[in-house]
């Protein structure tokens, strides 16, 4: 087998393969890295400057190393472009390992519900049923079964969900169209490869079933594996937590009443049953709605409000709850008698599987106090106002141990990568939140390496930081904001991302600012992000929004030159989960801000500065309108994170900036 050297250094392999190669000394020094942790077993965490072909770097030694590895990326479009692009040139490179890419199941065609669905068309409206020739089409031939393959559908085309399954509604080999099942298909071609590639959702979700106190092996949907590979690890904390708690909602419960509608109307008899299933869609959400009218009087009703639930809170709502159980569990009664019918089974799992949700939540909050363990973890329980329904969550205040007890300890190799990991030139905040260490170091053979871009960032990049501007609480801070950006986009002739950390502030300084710009003003919200990308790389524009374009887009080239962010990116201390996480670091003798909120925030904004240099050719300025980073101690730490780039202080010094690297 040829060294990696031979195939990634000077005039290697890759050289040859790829027109205007130049080999990196980072890459190679990464795959090495990688190469070593998966023969000997050890943990590694390395972050890879962006640049610095990272992908490369991971998927040789996982498709030499032998082993059966997942790569968990962070989003379905990383998925994508390792399929199309990064996986096709191991092959030029004489690399042979056998790859397979699995998503949720939520993502691929169900020929079943397909079939029904054309019997009997429900949830039609407006342009909806335009597209439904164009996917009886595409059925007819596709061999993946994959919604991505749809270009032209919409990202929230509602219809979907009617046209898939969900691990409740699958009857598995009991499917007429079992054979041919894109879901099992894939789940099979997983089976057979040495590298699985999924997303942080589907792993985290298969760990959670996995490895909990009643999970189902059987039920997994991975297959067994040797090692892990995270790329874009920044983000693992996030979906663990997620994974790792329970919800109840709303939307849970009247989906599960229209299912039982659906599934009975092929069926006659279960006039019962049929009459519970109505409640349920027209009563169910009155234990929610009891929650909601309890919540404190100072918390928003507005989408997207989150807010705690401390002991007692579900109290007023205890009689709606009692109902709900009670309507719960006779209505699963009365599908079990239908006999040997695995759908109407499968719903009376649905009801069991509720019924049992909604009791331990409400037996966690009532018998525990705020922060109590549950199963050897601390829980936060809150309520979220999300899309028109109100979610219950129950989530882990910290992973670390969580990932110790279900995955560390289970497997040998793990490998956590990024081009954001390190606060301040260190590992040590990100390695003690995974659980990776603690206090006094590494709990499990360990290696770690900072790998600096190529990139140039000190002539391609600069670093504005005003000299003036009010606090970012002050009232003016909007408009002040606005006369910024009036100073600020000439210089670029628009070509900017405006990122806010909120969205009231992304909504007034758009409004201060729409009818006088000269380029195209693009509004977060009014299209979607694709479409908004879309049209951003067509013509000089300015884009406001917020922190969803934070990361998880590339730019590349000069339609984006300047990025502009309003504050520094702390989390709010009202968010339950921040609250909870900041009481358990003060009660472990922490000082919260330096030990949690300030290294949060740093990662955070490295990830929005990181939007702007995306190729060795790229050239422009990040601002960072916020006062905090040079008049506060702790602003250093957050200018220590960013590359190291010159730092101007005046509109002026932009301009001359900008004007000698436009000649450059």
């Amino acid at each position: 087998m040829a060294e990696l050297r031979d195939i990634l250094g000077p005039q290697g392999k890759l050289s040859q393969v790829l027109p205007g190669y130049e080999p990196r000394a980072s890459q190679l020094a990464m795959a090495e890295k990688v190469e070593k942790a998966l023969a000997l077993g050890r943990a590694l965490v390395v972050e890879a400057g962006t640049g610095t072909g990272k992908t490369l770097a991971y998927l040789l030694p996982a498709a030499r190393s032998g082993l059966k590895v997942v790569i968990s990326t962070a989003t379905k479009n990383l998925q994508e472009q390792l399929a199309e692009k990064d996986v096709p040139l191991l092959a030029k490179l004489g690399v042979t390992g056998r790859f397979a890419f699995l998503k949720g199941r939520q993502n691929y065609l169900c020929q079943l519900r397909h079939e029904q669905f054309q019997r009997n068309p429900t949830f039609l409206m407006g342009e909806d049923s335009a597209h439904l020739e164009t996917i009886a089409r595409w059925a007819e031939h596709t061999d993946t079964g994959d919604r991505s393959e749809l270009t032209e559908l919409p990202d929230n085309y509602p219809t979907w969900r009617e046209l898939t399954s969900t691990a409740d509604s699958c009857t598995g080999q009991k499917c007429a169209h079992f054979d041919a099942c894109f879901v099992f298909k894939m789940r099979r071609r997983a089976a057979e490869a040495d590298v699985v590639v999924v997303n942080h959702h589907l792993f985290f979700a298969d760990l959670a079933l996995r490895t909990s106190s009643a999970g189902d092996t059987g039920a997994a949907v991975l297959p067994r594996y040797d090692a892990v590979i995270f790329d874009e690890a920044h983000a693992i904390e996030e979906v663990a937590t997620e994974h790792f708690g329970t919800q109840l909602s709303s939307f849970r419960v009247s989906e599960l009443g229209r299912d039982v509608l659906h599934a009975l109307q092929t069926r006659p008899g279960f006039s019962a049953a049929r009459d519970l299933a109505n409640r349920l869609l027209h009563e169910g959400g009155d234990f929610f709605q009891a929650v909601q009218s309890s919540r404190p009087p100072d918390e928003s009703q507005k989408e997207g409000a989150r807010w705690p639930l401390a002991p007692g809170a579900l109290a007023p709502a205890e009689q709606e709850r009692q109902d709900l159980a009670e309507l719960v569990r006779t209505l699963g009664s009365e599908l079990s008698r239908a006999q040997e019918d695995e759908e109407m089974a499968l719903l009376e799992r649905r009801c069991i599987g509720f019924g049992a949700d909604l009791s331990s939540y409400a037996a966690e909050l009532l018998q525990k106090p705020a922060g109590a363990a549950a199963g050897g973890a601390g829980r936060v329980h809150w309520a979220e106002l999300r899309a028109g329904h109100l979610v219950l969550h129950a989530s882990p205040i910290e992973i670390g141990s969580l990932l110790q007890d279900r995955l560390y300890e289970r497997i040998g190799p793990i490998v956590f990568t990024s081009a954001t990991l390190s606060v301040g030139n260190s590992l040590e905040y990100l390695e003690r939140r995974l659980g990776l260490r603690d206090e006094e170091g590494p709990l499990f053979p360990l290696d770690d390496a900072l790998l600096a871009s190529p990139f140039d960032y000190q002539t391609q990049a600069a670093l504005y930081l005003p000299r003036a501007m009010p606090d970012p609480n002050d009232p003016a801070f909007p408009a002040a904001v606005a006369e910024e950006l009036r100073k600020l986009l000439p210089i670029t002739g628009g070509r900017a991302f405006a990122l806010f950390t909120s969205l009231r502030n992304m909504r007034a300084v758009h409004q201060l600012l729409e009818d006088e710009l000269p380029w195209q003003v693009l509004l977060q919200g009014e299209q979607s992000k694709s479409q908004l990308l879309r049209r951003f790389r067509e013509e000089p524009s300015v884009l406001f929004a917020s922190q969803s374009f934070w990361e998880g887009v590339d730019v590349q080239g000069e339609m984006l030159s300047l990025v502009v962010i309003d504050k520094l990116p702390f989390a709010s201390p009202r968010e339950p989960l921040v609250a909870a996480r900041i009481d358990r670091a003060r009660s472990a003798g922490e000082e919260p801000f330096f030990s949690y909120q300030v290294p949060q925030a740093a990662l955070a904004l490295k990830q929005g500065f990181g939007r702007l240099i995306r190729s060795a050719k790229d050239r422009g300025v990040v601002a960072v309108l916020d006062r905090r980073v040079t008049q506060k101690s702790y602003g250093r730490i957050f200018v220590e994170t960013l590359p190291r780039c010159p730092v101007l202080r005046t509109p002026e010094e932009v301009g001359d900036f900008w004007k000698n690297v436009q000649t450059r």
